[in-house]
């Protein structure tokens, strides 16, 4: 095999890599939305284990969810879609997967909506009073896939010189 076929192969591991650790990470963040009632339950378990702004806010949440699911249960409908999208965005990853110089264009949207996210995650989510260490931590997941991503789109370029050559 000669030194540009390795380039490639190497570049396709690594594309191939980072593009399932984006699924992964969608699927999970998306599967998670739906049983949000029993992680609560079983984050709450232990209150005293808990650090105090943790249980606070998980208690809070939990109120939230409980009393809305009580008096308004077709509101929980939203988790379900947004699980339902988590999954929709996961599967548009499985493009570069198979073929990532023809579906750059993936990567480079998921790029863009994970600089979106950290704008709404640090912006968007003070409006709704959410603790600005929550925002923080959907801000450093939005910033952790951005730069996995941008890595992949760099890789992806590399490979596409390697293939045109």
């Amino acid at each position: 095999m000669s030194n540009t076929e390795n380039d490639a192969t190497r570049l396709r591991r690594k594309i191939k890599t980072a593009v399932i650790f984006i699924i992964i990470g969608l699927l999970l963040n998306g599967i998670s939305a739906i049983p949000l009632q029993a992680e609560l339950k079983i984050l709450l378990s232990n209150p005293d284990a808990l650090p105090p702004f943790l249980r606070d806010w998980w208690t809070y949440v939990n109120n939230g969810i409980n009393d809305t699911g009580k008096n308004y249960p077709f509101m929980r409908y939203g988790f379900d879609w947004l699980a339902f999208a988590h999954l929709m965005i996961a599967i548009a990853f499985i493009g570069p997967l198979k073929d990532p110089v023809k579906n750059e264009w993936v990567v480079q949207w998921g790029i863009i909506t994970s600089a979106l996210s950290i704008v709404m995650a640090l912006c968007w989510e003070r409006l709704r009073e959410i603790p600005f260490w929550w925002s923080f931590i959907d801000a450093f997941i939005a910033v952790v896939a951005l730069i996995i991503l941008l890595l992949c789109n760099g890789w992806i370029k590399q490979l596409k010189k390697i293939e045109t050559a």
